[in-house]
């Protein structure tokens, strides 16, 4: 055990169940955030140990990200099938692929990035629709309602840092949004089902040592029609665009959606902000960064959401 450094601040139980799990002595134990922790010893390669919620939430990554390798899709790592996870403090523990990152990290803020990640998800959700997996089913239109819910909660706590106004506004866009996506969501029932990644944040692009481009962290996988990924992703790569109403049209994979009503109405839910500052309430650590979005980004916000409404209205009188 002397000879492991680690900084899981020297917990016994952790670090014996660790060195019963591998089986061998590692070199370092590295906390990269959360539960997850890059392992390396003095001979062969490092991996990734993470701490899944439950047993089941494993095992159904192990199934998937063994069935994506078999069908050819290889952009992402392998979650170790010969060690089974052991138990530590409500997490399940399991190993998986240590990919060495490249010094040129993906940005949505890079033009080629951003295709080159949505190819990626498309790739993937090509493969993925043919995947027989007991993954859940998701629902857009229930968790949007509860994170406005929470956040009309946190009014009082939110009121603290932005006017009234600015708050109002973002929750009639909120209300308005929904009421036009829960009209029109039937329409995304015409598309195939498959899995999706379901965290299209833009650290879940790993691009490896070599140059490609890896899918990481299926924690939130679920099976619903691809639109839902695309519509994070849209969500995530308007901040990056200049005039992101007309701007989004112009990547391949959004094309279809640029008249699909329950897209459009989807896009001008404000996801982002009711989503950050719920988490604010439980921490400030972000709050600059989240007050900024919120206030300073306000105008371009609302100036895309009226130039989507306008696209929304129009359609509506065809």
């Amino acid at each position: 055990m002397k000879a492991m450094t680690t900084n899981h601040q020297g917990d016994s139980v952790f670090n014996t169940r660790l060195l019963s799990y591998l089986n061998r002595k590692p070199k370092n134990v590295h906390h990269i955030q959360s539960s997850v922790y890059l392992i390396t010893f003095e001979k062969g390669h490092s991996i990734i140990l993470k701490g899944f919620d439950s047993f089941e939430k494993w095992d159904r990554q192990r199934e998937l990200t063994s069935l994506l390798k078999q069908k050819g899709f290889h952009q992402t790592y392998y979650i170790h099938q010969n060690l089974m996870p052991f138990q530590f403090k409500g997490k399940w523990y399991g190993s998986m692929d240590y990919f060495p990152p490249n010094k040129k990290k993906f940005r949505f803020s890079n033009d080629k990035d951003r295709l080159e990640g949505i190819q990626l998800l498309e790739s993937f959700h090509d493969v993925s629709e043919n995947l027989s997996i007991n993954a859940p089913v998701f629902n857009q239109s229930k968790k949007w309602k509860e994170r406005l819910s929470l956040f009309k909660k946190n009014f009082s706590y939110v009121r603290q840092y932005v006017s009234e106004d600015i708050i109002k506004e973002w929750i009639r866009w909120g209300e308005w949004s929904l009421e036009g996506f829960d009209k029109y969501q039937s329409l995304w029932d015409k598309e195939k089902k498959v899995i999706i990644h379901g965290d299209c944040a833009h650290h879940n692009f790993l691009r490896r040592a070599d140059g490609t481009l890896t899918l990481i962290d299926f924690d939130l996988m679920a099976n619903a029609p691809r639109c839902i990924d695309y519509l994070q992703y849209a969500n995530r790569i308007s901040q990056h665009l200049e005039d992101a109403a007309n701007e989004l049209w112009e990547v391949p994979q959004l094309q279809r959606y640029q008249s699909d009503l329950a897209f459009l109405y989807a896009l001008t839910y404000p996801t982002d902000i009711f989503r950050e500052w719920n988490r604010l309430n439980k921490s400030s650590s972000q709050l600059h960064s989240v007050w900024k979005m919120t206030v300073e980004g306000f105008s371009e916000r609302m100036e895309m959401n009226e130039k989507l409404a306008k696209r929304i209205s129009s359609l509506n009188r065809n």
